[in-house]
Order: C-alpha cells, then structure tokens, then sequence
C-alpha cells in the first residue's frame, strides 16, 4: 500500500514532477518514506516547542497578573497604614494637648532633649528654661533628700522610676508642683540611650492636701498648731525627756473674762484678741518652745530645759505682761489679762494627759485667786481646783433649785442720813458649804457662762422682793442690781427687765441698774443706745466703779445716768491720799454740773464719811453704814425709819 508523504515532501515532490507512486525503485520509496516521517517527527517537536511556549506564556501572564494584583493590594494597604498612622499619631498629639500630662526625652547624659507643649501650657514653664539640663539642675524645691536619693538610685541603676514629685521655682517667684514617671532605653545592643516619660503639673493638688494638712494640724485664726498637733509634740517631747532625763514646763493660759469681750464686743473683736495673744506668745518665747491653741481662749507653751520654779516664774510673768498689753481695734482700746497654770515633768505627771490635766487645774486656782496671775501645780492645789469644779457644777444647779438668795445693803442720804436705796447682792446657800459670799462663785459664773441665767434670776427675785415689802406695807426704797457685761450684751436684756417688773406688779422708778463703766465704754455706741431704752421704761441708770477703767469723764453726757458711783479704791485712801481726795472732789463736782447724783462705797471709817459729807457727795453705802442684810433684817430697818420718821 502506498504510503501518504509528509504534505511539505509531496510538494517537494510535484515542483520536480515525480510522484511517489512512481518510484523507480524499493530503495527509493523507502527513502521517501524515511524523509515523510522525518518531516513528520519536525512537525511534531515544532508543535510541541510552540504548544511549550503557549503554555509558558499564559503561565507567565498569570503569575504577573497575580503579582500586579499583589503590588496594587501592598500598595493599598501601605496606603491605608500610613493614613491610620498619620491619624494615630494626629489623635495622640490632641490628646497629648489637651492632657494634663507632657511628655519628655532625656539623652544618655540626663539632659533634657525634648519636651511637648504641655509643659508650657500646663505648667508655664519655658521649655527653654530646661532642655540641656538635667532634673535635679533646675532647681527642684520641696524635695525631701531621701527622695532625691532614691530618684537618684533608680536612675544611676537604670530602672523606671515613678511619680517622682518635685517643686519647681519660676523665675517669677511662682513655686509650680510636677510629678514625673519616666523608663529608660536602649538600642538593639542594649546601650543605654537615655529616658523618656510623662509629666504633670500637681500644684493645685499639691496646695490643696497641704491645705488639708493645714487645716488638721493648726488653728485657722492663729496660725498655732492646734489640739492634735499639740498633743502629737508633747508626745515627742515626752519621748525626748525620757531619753535625755531631762524635765520641761507646761504652762496652761488662760484668757480672763474673754467671754464677757466676745459678748459685749462681738467675735470680731474676740478674734482679734486670740490672734494678738498668739503673735504675743510666739514674739516672746524661744524657736525651741512649743506654743498652741487648744481652743477658745486656751493656750499651752511647752518650755523644754527649764526646771528651776524661779527662772519659770519669771517666764510666766513676761508672758501674761506681754498678753496683757492693750490692744487698738477702731479706734478703741481693749484690755485683757490672762492667767497660767505650770505643771513640770516628771514631777506633776509623765504622761500627755496627766501633765495637761494638772496645768489646767493650777490655772483654774490662779483664775479663781484674781486672775493675771500663775501657779504652780501642787496636791494641795489640786484638792482645791477639784473643789471649784464641784462649784462650778453645784452652781449649774443652784438657780433650779432655788439655792440663791438676796441680800440688801444700804444706801443712805449724807445730808439727812435716811436710808434712800437699797443694793442687791447675791448669795449662794449652798446644802454642804452653807452660805457663800460672791467671792466664792461670781467669777466663776462669769468665766462658766452661769452668769447670764443668775444675773436674770437675781432681777426677777429684787422686784418680786420690792413688791413683797410694799405689800407689807413698807415704804419701799430704790433698789439697784449689778448687770454684768454678759448680761449687758445679751440681746433679750430690755425684755427680762420689762418683764421682771410687769410679773412683780411694780414701777420702773424702783429700780436701778448698776453697769460698769469699763462695760460702757466697750462699747459706747450700742451702751448708749441701750442706756437711753432703759430710761425710755422709766427704770434710773448708774453707772457704777467710775474711774477704774478708763479716762471718760468726757462720755458722760452720752449716756442716759443718773447716778456715777465712786469706787471703794478712791475711798479707800481717804482722806490721808492726796491723789484720791483730788480724784474724789472733781469727780463730785463733775457730776454736781451734769446734774447726776453720786454714790461713795465702800465707806468703812468716820474720817472717810466726813470727807465725803464735806465735798457735798450725795450717799454712801459701806459697812460703816451696815452690813447687806437679808430681806426680814432690812424689813425691820424700814420700819424702824418709817417709826422714827413718824415721831419726828
């Protein structure tokens, strides 16, 4: 069977005009044959080279289609990183604005190499003022050196250290707070490069706990340490004593008749007073000596290394001098006068509470001998203060339980010698003590407060007695009764005295009010005011211990009196003083010309009643004259001048 020749061979084959069919011989087909095949096996490489090449070319289109794809997908994200970025680090720097914080670098010598804006927004502090410093260079205040040591050591150690708390002082003069936190870093071979962290300004912070501090630790009108620091110190210098065996002094002040100012004057005026004293006792004493307020009007000084009685005595004494010295508030003077208690360690205790306890009590008993005086702290001393303690707690009770009672003394004419007034004083009938003079308890009931409600009680029980005599048929004289500056200043004075007399039914012409000049004169705006009211119920006004307190002949037209009453220490040294008889004659005649009566107490010897009759002095009272007598005795006087009269 012919063969099919290779289609290039067959034309190959007819461009020379043979065919294959006519090959001349078998030699000849056969190479044909072997020609076909061979173009047959080229066509077939040829297709598989090309098909080879097809399919690496569509490999390769692929694989750079996927690659592009890749590239465009990297491209996008780097571009969508980056923004999240650029926004990331935008949002930090907002936050970082509007933050209290700042942040800041150091190199690997501790210099400051960059700070945020924060420090000068925050802090006002001129970055200028720090970059190329270090920390501690700047001029850090208000840091304990324990403090810097540690900062110093995490440093040095390369540890992260935090809230680091420093003051810094502007060049202002401005003292700001910062509290910093800060780690160290490192390069990829572990050198140190230096620290970067954040700082913030705590000085509002800082101000107001010192403030608190402040507020725990000391007195906020003096500027003292008050009770808990006071009581923290004397722990500390208990501690010392014992370790040394050394004593110190604890002096208990006290001021005298402080609430009688408060009253009258107002707490103005009674804070001022506390804040001269606190000035007064820190001017005098010495860095070493502990001075502080309790409370109120009480003082302690702790004096360390003093134990002779004599050397403390002397220290006592400057200080009530120094307390006492007046003091000008609008345009007045005030006077006040103190007195201290003295209890040494170990001797009078050797505890806090215990040495505490027994200087209040010595101060108690130089209060109760007369006040702006000091004491020591003795047993004897003791006993007695625990007596006036129960007093003082017996006359809480005494008005409730219609303990007191009224005496009455005397006043009479010099020019006709009859009895004209009587004077109200109170007595305590006390169920264990018996009958106590004022003595005993009116100082006490001033400094206690008790001698608002006596004071009332003795105004009601006089009026009520004057209408008891009248309704036994007597005639009845005028009767004064001693205000006090409590009672002087309490706002509800004018009605107790308008009701006194409506309750007892009588006339306001009866009774006589006593009030001390120096009460007055505290005051003499709101005394005047209050004087004129009282004349405005009909009730006579006198003004009583002229001359003691101040220079203020010149005020008595001001007030609405009716009698000035010579205090017993001008009578006293009549008629021998020259001073006195001087004082006594011009205050007789000062008052004979502004048309008011005057009245000598304490007259107690003839040569005293002749002098007075002989300046043309009004009455006097005095025990010369008589006694004060309870209520029955000067029942049976008024009948006996009432019999006489009657004869005559």
């Amino acid at each position: 069977m012919a063969f099919e020749p290779h289609p290039l061979l067959a034309r190959q084959l007819r461009r020379l005009e043979l065919s294959v069919d006519a090959a001349p011989s078998a030699q000849w087909s056969e190479l044909l044959e072997r020609v076909s095949r061979a173009y047959a096996e080229g066509d077939q490489e040829r297709y598989l080279l090309e098909h080879s090449q097809d399919l690496a070319s569509s490999e390769m289109a692929k694989i750079y289609e996927a690659l592009q794809s890749e590239r465009d997908l990297l491209e996008s994200r780097v571009a969508e990183r980056t923004e999240a970025l650029r926004l990331s680090e935008s949002r930090l720097a907002n936050l970082v604005s509007l933050s209290a914080d700042w942040i800041w670098e150091q190199d690997a010598d501790l210099r400051f190499t960059y700070f945020s804006a924060g420090l000068q927004h925050r802090a006002g502090i001129a970055p200028a003022e720090w970059l190329g410093h270090r920390r501690l260079e700047v001029g850090c205040v208000d840091v304990s050196a324990q403090a810097a040591r540690q900062h110093l050591a995490q440093i040095a150690n390369r540890e992260s250290f935090h809230d680091f708390s420093y003051g810094y002082r502007r060049a202002d003069g401005v003292t700001r707070y910062i509290r910093v936190s800060g780690e160290p870093m490192f390069d990829a071979d572990g050198a140190f490069l230096g620290y970067h962290g954040v700082g913030c300004d705590e000085t509002r912070a800082t101000l107001a706990a010192r403030r608190v501090q402040q507020l725990a630790s000391y007195d906020n009108l003096t500027g003292l340490p008050n009770r808990h620091m006071f009581v923290a110190e004397l722990e500390h210098t208990l501690a010392r004593a014992r370790r040394s065996g050394e004593g110190f002094a604890l002096c208990f002040i006290d001021l005298d008749r402080f609430k009688s100012i408060n009253d009258s004057l107002g707490h103005a005026a009674g804070d001022e007073l506390l804040k001269a004293t606190a000035s007064r006792l820190r001017a005098l004493l010495r860095e070493s000596d502990l001075v502080a307020r309790l409370g109120g009007d009480e003082f302690v000084v702790v004096l360390e290394g003093q134990a002779d009685r004599q050397a403390l005595s002397a220290v006592a004494c400057k200080m009530l001098t120094a307390v006492s010295e007046p003091l000008v508030q609008d345009g007045r003077q005030l006077w006040i006068t103190a007195s201290c208690g003295i209890a040494l360690y170990p001797a009078d205790g050797e505890d806090a509470q215990t040495l505490l306890k027994n200087a209040d009590a010595a101060m108690y008993l130089a209060k109760a001998e007369g006040k702006n005086s000091h004491q020591f702290y003795t047993e004897a001393l003791k006993r007695r203060a625990l007596h006036l303690f129960a007093l003082e707690s017996d006359l809480r009770q005494a008005v409730e339980h219609d303990q007191l009672v009224l005496h009455f003394q005397p006043k009479i004419a010099l020019d006709t010698g009859r009895m004209l007034g009587v004077e109200a004083l109170v007595r305590w009938q006390h169920p264990e003590h018996g009958l106590l003079p004022p003595g005993e308890f009116m100082a006490m009931a001033e400094e206690s407060g008790l001698i608002v409600p006596l004071g009332r009680w003795v105004l009601r029980a006089a009026c009520r007695q004057l209408r008891a005599w009248r309704d036994a048929g007597l005639a009845v004289p005028r009767c004064a009764v001693n205000l006090s500056a409590r009672q002087f200043s309490d706002e509800s004075l004018l009605s107790n005295v308008a009701a006194s007399l409506a309750d007892a039914g009588i006339e306001a012409e009866l009774l006589e009010i006593e009030i001390t000049e120096s009460v007055l004169m505290s005051d003499a705006g709101r005394a005047s005011s209050v004087l004129k009211q009282l004349h405005a119920l009909g009730v006579h006004v006198a003004i009583d211990k002229f001359g003691t307190g101040y220079s203020s002949l010149a005020h008595l037209k001001r007030f609405a009196a009716g009698t000035l009453k010579l205090d017993r220490s001008f009578v006293d040294g009549l008629p021998e003083d020259r001073d006195n008889r001087a004082i006594t004659q011009a205050v007789i005649t000062l008052s004979h010309s502004l048309g008011l009566q005057v009245v000598a107490e304490g007259v107690e010897t003839p040569e005293q009643l002749a002098f007075l009759r002989g300046l043309g002095c009004d009455q006097v009272q005095g025990f010369l004259i008589d006694h004060p007598l309870p209520a029955a005795q000067l029942a049976q006087r008024l009948r006996r001048q009432a019999a006489s009269a009657d004869s005559a």
